[in-house]
């Protein structure tokens, strides 16, 4: 009997090893496979920013120079480039505003079309998202004749419409389905106390739909901010956005690869700070109190 006891605990034994050497294995596996792939995506960026800290004329060298004496050459020349900063400046105003106002109207727009009846709400719905059905290069001339001849063509003004008409139906399609997953009882409860349509919007909706609000925010920064068509078509001297300025390192014979990733490496810099200042109120927002069931 002690020998069938033993032989019995062994076996358990030897099962629990092999099932946790699996989990083990399965593990290691899977931080292998996320490493592997985080080289992946991250790789470009490493290879961008080495050849922004090369000196000029090694930016392209063949084979490349895995080691090498970094310099901040390409960036002191980016900064003493008025017309960049110029660019860049432009961008962040276009860009910011248009985050701003396309947020003002999309998400009110959104609460709307959730709450209300609206007749041919389905159309209505099909109509915003016909916008984003086009390409960009089939809607672009008639946006130059529009803006030619309202004067707004070359103009800060100009651009921040043309990046709302972007993003717009983006906020619209996104914030309605974040509303319709809001109980509306959220809502009566608070009109029960007192509050008006309004204020149950302002307190208690969008403090639950706050991570809606500032997801669609940072999709529609980053698609405004790398927009290339419209600002190369609709801008020429005033109201170039970055992203415009980094094409003209691109010339016919040849590309000044050092100021091109010195320049880009730029542009990831304002993406990554928005990034880091949003998502700290976008991890508040997905902890809030709000239990969205029926």
């Amino acid at each position: 009997m002690a020998t069938e006891s033993q032989d019995t605990e062994a076996a358990i034994g030897s099962q629990r090893i092999d099932k946790e050497t699996r989990e083990l294995l399965v593990r290691f596996g899977r931080h292998g496979l996320l490493l592997v792939w985080s080289f992946v995506v991250l790789f470009p960026l490493y290879w961008l920013a080495s050849m922004s800290l090369k000196p000029p004329g090694e930016a392209n060298a063949l084979p490349p120079d895995w080691i090498f004496l970094p310099t901040v050459y390409n960036y002191i020349q980016l900064a003493q480039d008025g017309a960049f900063l110029a660019a860049f400046a432009n961008s962040v105003i276009m860009v910011g505003v248009s985050v701003v106002l396309v947020l003002l109207i999309g998400v009110p727009a959104a609460y709307v079309l959730s709450r209300w009846d609206i007749p041919m709400e389905r159309d209505v719905l099909v109509w915003i998202l016909s916008s984003r059905m086009l390409p960009p290069i089939a809607v672009v001339i008639p946006f130059f004749v529009i803006f030619r001849e309202l004067n707004l063509f070359d103009t800060r003004i100009g651009m921040v419409i043309m990046y709302i008409s972007i993003n717009l139906s983006l906020v619209v399609w996104v914030m309605k389905a974040f509303f319709d997953g809001i109980p509306e009882t959220l809502e009566e409860a608070a009109r029960v106390d007192g509050a008006t349509r309004f204020q149950g919007f302002m307190k208690v909706v969008l403090p639950a739909a706050k991570p809606g609000i500032f997801s669609v925010a940072i999709i529609s920064f980053i698609f405004a901010w790398i927009e290339l068509l419209f600002g190369l078509v609709l801008t020429n001297f005033q109201a170039v956005p970055v992203t415009l300025f980094v094409y003209s390192f691109i010339g016919s014979r040849s590309i000044e690869w050092g100021m091109l990733a010195a320049a880009s490496t730029a542009m990831i810099i304002p993406v990554v700070i928005f990034l880091i200042a949003v998502n700290k109120y976008l991890a508040a927002g997905l902890s809030f109190g709000v239990v969205i069931k029926e």
